[in-house]
């Protein structure tokens, strides 16, 4: 049996479905979120509005869009309010899957989902049925289960945008810290990085900075460089003749045997075995972009071995 990966931890990758849960606070998290009420008694909570949900509805909400769900008391006492909630991430499909022109009105549909976006009629009782068949595991017909609930949603005009844009300002805000952080921490892989560096570059404390990484990406601060800098050796250890030892500390390893280690953690498999099984992509006819984007692809699916294996 798969083990259930369990969204916003560092194993999470794809999806997770999960049963309503009420929270006092906020979730703000990095995972695209579907949520689908069974039952009446459901109450979302946005930054700036509160919606009673329905049966025959379906809210979508784009990542860094802080939202929480509550019960009506009232309702509860009388019947098991139900409600799904999936969420799920596009970094775990595979890039050249959703850069393909086919996945474009599905991406459409994901930036508009910034505002949150409501919706209801007589295609969400077609789409309900294919949430009853989703299970919490790799096998490929759940993913394709997942992608057939956006494609049909793709399909039909939301019935409501949730929140106006200025509404939501604050939250953009959020958006650019946290790609403020990633792109300083993507320019500086090969330095003694810290946490006290990138926090300083969004004036954050330390420990209010670590708390908003990992609240926002399901990961602490290192486990996301050390998964950057085994990304990059992979590219490099496929795209140059650099020697391991040069790679490793290239990339921010300050010694060999580490980044052996956290090469294998992740990969399943060692630097020097990665080279010799991908020599055919450093042919004159593979572009340094072609070559990116297979390493990661293949890093990809490393590390979701990696999160299946646990």
């Amino acid at each position: 049996m798969t083990t259930k990966i369990v969204a916003n931890t560092p194993k999470f990758v794809v999806f997770d479905l999960q049963k309503l849960s009420e929270t006092q606070h906020l979730i703000f998290g990095a995972d695209y979120v579907l949520i689908r009420p069974m039952t009446k008694g459901c109450t979302l909570h946005l930054t700036n509005t509160k919606l009673r949900l329905s049966q025959g509805q379906v809210v979508l909400l784009a990542p860094f869009n802080p939202f929480r769900l509550s019960l009506d008391k009232r309702t509860s006492r009388d019947a098991q309010v139900d409600c799904d909630v999936l969420h799920f991430r596009l970094n775990g499909i595979g890039l050249t899957f959703v850069d393909s022109p086919q996945f474009r009105e599905i991406k459409t549909m994901l930036d508009d989902a910034k505002l949150g976006l409501l919706y209801e009629g007589d295609a969400i009782a077609e789409i309900g049925n294919i949430f009853d068949s989703i299970e919490n595991s790799f096998d490929f017909c759940q993913i394709l289960n997942v992608l057939t609930i956006l494609e049909r949603l793709s399909k039909q005009a939301p019935k409501q945008l949730l929140e106006a844009a200025t509404d939501i300002c604050h939250v953009k805000k959020t958006e650019d810290k946290l790609n403020t952080s990633l792109e300083y921490i993507q320019q500086h892989l090969n330095e003694p990085l810290t946490v006290a560096m990138v926090a300083g570059q969004i004036y954050m404390a330390e420990s209010t900075f670590s708390r908003f990484f990992n609240a926002n990406m399901g990961i602490t601060f290192w486990q996301y460089v050390i998964e950057q800098r085994v990304r990059q050796a992979a590219r490099l250890l496929i795209n140059t003749d650099n020697s391991i030892s040069y790679i490793s500390a290239e990339v921010g390893f300050t010694s060999i045997s580490s980044f052996n280690t956290k090469f294998k953690e992740l990969l399943n498999i060692t630097p020097k075995q990665y080279r010799k099984n991908h020599l055919n992509m450093r042919s004159d006819s593979v572009s340094p972009e072609t070559v990116n984007l297979k390493a990661n692809m293949l890093n990809n699916q490393g590390m979701q071995a990696r999160a299946e294996s646990h």
